[in-house]
């Protein structure tokens, strides 16, 4: 028995907690940091607005100007990742995101109204909800 303060514990109270912490630490490494899950991204989709998204390869750097509703936006491709480096919109909240690095990956300048999203093979999502 092991007492701390005025609480006493058995050997089976103690084998318990150990089964149960470890239990947590490996559910939450296997399902939260399974990278099995989060495919890798080949393609970058530009939308502006309601049209039809525009499909670029991540395998070819290259900066993108895409005409939005108040002004441009500038979204740049490097090494396999995507990010919006410049924005008309006057808070910048697109461009602080910062890099989209895994298939799924989802930035949007909502007053210019374009959006970006990685595209893979895999996606942390099933689905995402909007009008078509």
């Amino acid at each position: 028995m092991l007492t701390i303060g005025k609480v006493i514990f058995k050997a089976t109270d103690i084998i318990i907690l150990f089964a149960a912490c470890a239990l947590t630490v490996w559910l939450y490494s296997t399902f939260w940091f399974d990278s099995t899950q989060q495919g890798e991204a080949e393609t970058l989709l530009v939308q502006f607005a309601d049209n039809p998204p525009t499909e670029y390869s991540l395998s070819e750097e290259r900066v993108i100007t895409v005409e939005g509703k108040i002004g441009s936006s500038l979204i740049e491709i490097k090494q396999g990742k995507a990010r919006f480096i410049h924005s008309s919109c006057r808070n910048q909240f697109c461009v602080f995101h910062g890099w989209l690095t895994v298939s799924g990956d989802t930035a949007a300048c909502l007053p210019n109204r374009i959006s970006i999203r990685l595209k893979g093979a895999f996606s942390d999502y099933d689905a995402l909800a909007g009008s078509q």
